[in-house]
């Protein structure tokens, strides 16, 4: 089926907005201020998530004439994890505005169904379009102009409905998954919490140590032309990005490539299963996950570092589960530096001190960990591989095979 192409920005109806949210600064806001500041942490892939808690005064919006959000407005995150993310406003939230790297996109409602466009923006087909017209080598963004000028199928809008309606579905079934996950993950956290106490207080004494002194590799990722999104290929070794890192679970959702050539001239940046990669950027702005047994070359990116312990004083689920820890993860904001974009860096990281147990303890908690596992693996294999369905399902969406 073979539809009418538009530019995005073609989108939008005379009445309709597509703008980048305000330039609002820290002197700007308020915390008893009546307006809710939306920000990157509250995009999600399809998902608002509600997570920031940042207001500033309707004076003071007024003042910067900032622009009010609608209920159905689609946010699009310009900056990662992903970029271009996006998902709808939702009603309830009262009177809010967002800052400067979420676009507002309010679409024609007479052409454009918003949950089908938002659906769209977040396939991969448009991923792809959106990782060609990426700025920046720190701070990668797409730009509000380069937006603009990206192409979208046109179907009609009772086309468009029913696309929404089946992804729809399709999601809220993937969502469970995810949910059941999580439960898991929280399990974890708790049986850490039992057997090796907070790792901030440490009400039960275990030694400290600083993180090298108990690695046999700590290092953070090629920057700048060492690694470029040029250098992605179709096909070759795994780069491990931020938006693959998971609380817990490297995630597999959008995958990058080097060469084989390339991978060998970095060879500072090897990843090897039982790894641990840390990421220090977004959210949280610490976050740990293990390289898994059938990765068996990898190499990690930019603000992903890669710490590979010393087997004979900490074990990788040890690590993984201590930085994943609320507590270790609010004590590691005062690590945290920039203003718009934050980070913690690797030399910052270098000077956190962690309790260590005894490696029988650790044993322990890594033969939890591991049934564990088991059982994800389990819940994923009875969602038959949904993540890869949901992306199927999607490209048959937009190219009109659905």
């Amino acid at each position: 089926m073979s539809w009418p192409v538009i530019k995005f920005s073609e989108a939008i109806s005379r009445s309709g907005l597509f703008s980048d949210g305000d330039w609002v600064e820290s002197k700007d806001q308020d915390p008893e201020g009546d307006v809710r500041l939306i920000q990157l942490a509250d995009i999600g892939v399809g998902e608002f998530i509600d997570k920031s808690n940042r207001f500033m005064t309707s004076k003071r919006a007024d003042e910067l004439r900032c622009s009010y959000l609608k209920a159905g407005d689609i946010l699009v995150a310009r900056m990662p994890d992903p970029i271009g993310r996006a998902c709808i406003f939702p009603e309830d939230m009262g009177r809010c505005v967002t800052v400067v790297d979420i676009c507002i996109v309010r679409p024609d409602s007479e052409r454009i169904d918003n949950r089908w466009l938002m659906h769209l923006i977040n396939s991969e087909r448009f991923r792809n379009q959106i990782d060609r017209h990426v700025t920046g080598t720190t701070r990668q963004r797409i730009s509000r102009g380069n937006l603009a000028g990206l192409e979208i199928p046109l179907p009609p809008l009772p086309e468009q409905k029913r696309i929404a309606a089946i992804l729809d579905k399709a999601d809220a079934i993937r969502r469970k998954r995810q949910q059941a996950i999580q439960l898991a993950d929280d399990f974890l956290r708790a049986v850490f919490l039992d057997m090796f106490g907070d790792p901030v207080t440490n009400p039960k004494g275990w030694p400290r140590a600083a993180l090298p002194d108990v690695a046999e590799k700590f290092t953070d990722g090629p920057f700048g032309s060492n690694l470029k999104s040029s250098h992605y290929v179709e096909e070759g070794v795994r780069v491990i990005r931020l938006q693959n890192i998971g609380v817990g679970s490297l995630l597999d959702d959008d995958l990058a490539f080097i060469s084989e050539e390339h991978y060998q001239s970095l060879p500072r940046n090897h990843c090897q299963p039982g790894d641990v990669i840390v990421g220090t950027l977004g959210d949280p702005n610490l976050r740990a996950c293990i390289i898994p047994e059938g990765l068996s070359a990898a190499l990690n990116k930019a603000d992903c570092l890669l710490f590979r312990p010393s087997d004979d004083k900490v074990l990788a689920e040890y690590i993984c589960w201590l930085l994943n820890n609320p507590s270790l993860v609010e004590s590691a904001a005062g690590l945290v530096r920039g203003q718009t974009r934050g980070r913690i860096s690797l030399g910052r990281l270098k000077e956190l001190e962690i309790p260590i147990p005894s490696l029988s303890e650790q044993e322990r908690f890594r033969s939890v960990v591991r049934k564990l596992l088991d059982v994800q693996v389990k819940i994923n294999s009875s969602c038959g591989g949904f993540s890869d369905a949901f992306s199927s399902l999607s490209q048959k969406a937009f190219s009109g095979q659905l």
